[in-house]
């Protein structure tokens, strides 16, 4: 087994349990849809975990090519593994049989653990792509900077700033970044 695949097996890990994690509340939610009042922003906030997870899991194949792998590397990308599946878990409701779940009160109490956890990501993200795009010369993850950077920076301004007439449009631009990210650098695995 190459160092890659070593590496790549308990990231794997961590990801399946965060996809496993959103797809399981998702599912309780759809179940209990009758004691749930919905949250349009707060469905886009799962929905974007669950994104963050696949685009994150999709740029490790970028990683098969390094020769080798210090501790600080893997810890580095564990951490970055962990803050992904940290966004997974808080964005997801606890679902009480029998209570009613509001989820446009859940995403308004728990708004800064839960853009929290992605900002942290995408800090993770942008360092990432600075480390291992320009000190190992990964394809793409430099430039890969051009749209998080955004997503970080919409990600800081959401935090801050708990109005509505800024929650709906950084969602809204989140989304659309995310749309030229898959575009641009995750078209397809070679």
């Amino acid at each position: 087994m190459a160092a890659f695949e070593h590496v790549i097996s308990l990231l794997s890990f961590v990801y399946a349990l965060g996809i496993a994690h959103l797809l399981g509340a998702t599912a309780l939610l759809i179940r209990n849809s009758a004691r749930v009042r919905f949250s349009w922003l707060h469905g886009f906030y799962m929905l974007n975990a669950i994104v963050t997870l696949t685009a994150n899991w999709i740029s490790y194949w970028d990683l098969r090519a390094l020769p080798a792998w210090s501790v600080g590397s893997i810890m580095f990308t564990f951490a970055m593994a962990f803050a992904n599946y940290l966004q997974a878990a808080l964005v997801c409701p606890e679902v009480r049989e029998g209570e009613p779940l509001d989820l446009v009160a859940f995403q308004s109490r728990q708004r800064v653990r839960i853009i929290g956890s992605w900002t942290l990501s995408a800090a993770f993200a942008v360092a990432a792509n600075a480390v291992y795009g320009g000190g190992f010369a990964v394809s793409e993850w430099s430039a890969q900077n051009l749209l998080v950077v955004p997503m970080l920076v919409v990600g800081v301004a959401a935090l801050i700033w708990p109005s509505k007439w800024v929650q709906i449009p950084a969602a809204i631009l989140l989304g659309c970044l995310w749309a030229v990210y898959f575009a641009a650098f995750q078209p397809a695995l070679h």
